[in-house]
């Protein structure tokens, strides 16, 4: 019984020393393509350039192609960055814009419920829009918040929208929207949606034989 109960503690120490991954999704925008992104209305195009961006190895910039939207950004409709955030692991975004031109107001993370017959909940990014320079943006979110808790923590709710864990259980879309006046510019580098960052914790033989009696 003893070596029974000895084998179980070191499962539950292999346990907590490597735990489940979850999913992570990456894109730089470094081999020359657009990787899937689309643009996030029909009066804005995509643009993929092989020099610049947060290490200087390429960048994905958006620009309007007509007036009256004011709206620039990207979205991805395809599998990972879609789907079920919680089976995912989804709890971390970031990216990095840069204000290129335009007056800016708004930089959001916006995901999409179900199709296109529905709007979504987004999450404002930022309120600095100082031109010349890369903004790195990250927030943190669980996929099983309430309505009143995501609403707490920043997320705004648009019309003919479900609740935040009915969406972030079916996303439609995934986009980064930019709103502003002008001809607006906006670069993108170094999307990610992945974990939640914590930090590492060691576990020890002795934190382990606790958990059991070995009389």
């Amino acid at each position: 019984m003893k070596h029974w109960v000895n084998s179980l503690a070191v499962l539950v120490l292999l346990a907590a020393a490597c735990p489940v991954l979850a999913d992570e999704v990456y894109e730089g925008w470094n081999a020359g393509d657009t990787g899937g992104w689309q643009p996030n209305t029909n009066r804005t195009a995509l643009e993929v350039y092989a020099e610049g961006g947060v290490d200087n190895s390429g960048y994905l910039r958006s620009y309007e192609t007509g007036a009256g939207f004011d709206t620039v950004g990207a979205l991805q409709s395809n599998e990972p960055y879609v789907g079920n955030f919680l089976t995912h692991g989804y709890a971390r975004m970031q990216v990095a814009l840069q204000f290129f031109e335009g007056s800016f107001t708004d930089a959001r993370f916006r995901l999409r419920y179900m199709s296109g017959g529905y709007n979504g909940w987004y999450y404002p990014l930022t309120t600095d829009f100082t031109p010349g320079v890369w903004h790195l943006l990250s927030i943190a979110f669980d996929p099983t918040w309430s309505d009143t808790e995501a609403i707490a923590a920043g997320w705004v709710q648009e019309s003919n929208t479900p609740s935040f864990q009915e969406t972030l259980a079916n996303v439609y879309t995934t986009e980064i929207r930019v709103l502003g006046t002008g001809e607006l510019v906006v670069g993108m580098d170094d999307f990610l949606l992945g974990e939640m960052v914590t930090p590492v914790e060691s576990t020890t033989w002795g934190q382990v034989k606790s958990l059991f009696s070995f009389e």
